[in-house]
């Protein structure tokens, strides 16, 4: 392949134990059952690579240039790659593909755009797999859907694991389909009013945040609050009341159950410290991305009801 996404490459690779015997010389003598999966730069000869993660035996990291030849098939079918990267100090890679056949949806303040999701991880979290992700890219707030399910393929870390691209006008059906349930919610979210009084109950519940007595301790002598957030829930939904009142494109949506929804993943997209987003923490099964699928539902359940 002559074309490269990524610049390095993941493998298995044996592990040692240093031992010294009775005379204190030292050996080395290998560890039976788990080996550690290696990162090295495929243009450097002289990278002794990094340990990423150590798995039994059993395991097999799915390679990275097989991410990249299933992009490139991709490719074939009319998908454009649009980006790529790593998370979770390296142990999470995925490519975004772009597809002109896959539907957008736009209206005041808002620009949605579906991408394509492909990626595996090398610490066993992530299957080799595909979901869609959409991306407001008014605000870039972003939503994976159905990031349970796979739309492209899926494929176990195991040795003799094969990754089969379902027929393309299947995926692309399965993969529409989606997307239009989804864009059909987002406009009755729209066209739903929302109160602005009900955002404090509604952030605690996306953030699962409780007020109850907390133990203070001043002048050397421990009491009880009054009943309260925590500390760091307050300024968790301090945060989200600046989201639902400033981010981009919120005056454009009024006051609508959809401009609280975008709140939330406008917080959990960019409010939030280099060291969750460096772990995927908003992405898939992270704490953020949870945190999103749950104010989804609160949202559903709010037009529904």
């Amino acid at each position: 392949m002559s074309n490269r996404i990524f610049n390095h490459d993941v493998r298995p690779v044996r592990m040692y134990r240093e031992v010294t015997n009775s005379e204190g010389g030292t050996s080395f003598e290998p560890i039976h059952g788990f080996h550690a999966v290696e990162r090295t730069n495929r243009n450097d000869m002289m990278d002794n690579g990094e340990v990423v993660y150590v798995h039994p035996s059993s395991y097999h990291p799915i390679q990275l240039e097989k991410l990249e030849e299933i992009a490139y098939e991709l490719e074939g079918f009319g998908y454009r790659i649009t980006g790529s990267g790593e998370l979770k100090s390296n142990r999470l890679a995925f490519i975004e593909l772009e597809n002109d056949d896959l539907p957008n949806l736009t209206f005041d303040g808002t620009e949605l755009n579906p991408k394509m999701w492909i990626g595996t991880s090398h610490d066993g979290s992530v299957a080799l797999k595909s979901t869609i992700k959409v991306v407001d890219t008014r605000c870039m707030n972003s939503f994976m859907l159905n990031s349970a399910s796979d739309i492209l393929f899926k494929a176990k870390h195991t040795r003799n694991s094969s990754i089969r691209i379902q027929n393309y006008q299947n995926q692309l059906k399965i993969a529409g389909d989606s997307i239009m349930e989804y864009y059909d919610v987002v406009n009755r979210l729209q066209d739903t009013k929302w109160e602005e009084f009900r955002n404090r109950k509604e952030f605690a519940n996306v953030l699962g945040a409780v007020r109850k007595p907390r133990k203070i301790r001043k002048n050397g002598k421990e009491s009880w609050s009054e009943s309260k957030y925590s500390t760091r829930h307050s300024h968790q939904m301090a945060d989200l009341d600046w989201a639902y009142a400033n981010s981009d494109g919120q005056d454009e949506r009024g006051n609508t159950a959809w401009r609280w929804f975008s709140a939330v993943t406008y917080w959990a997209d960019h409010m939030i410290s280099d060291r969750e987003k460096e772990n995927g923490s908003n992405i898939l099964n992270g704490t953020r991305a949870r945190q999103k699928a749950k104010a989804f539902e609160i949202a559903k359940d709010y037009i529904v009801g």
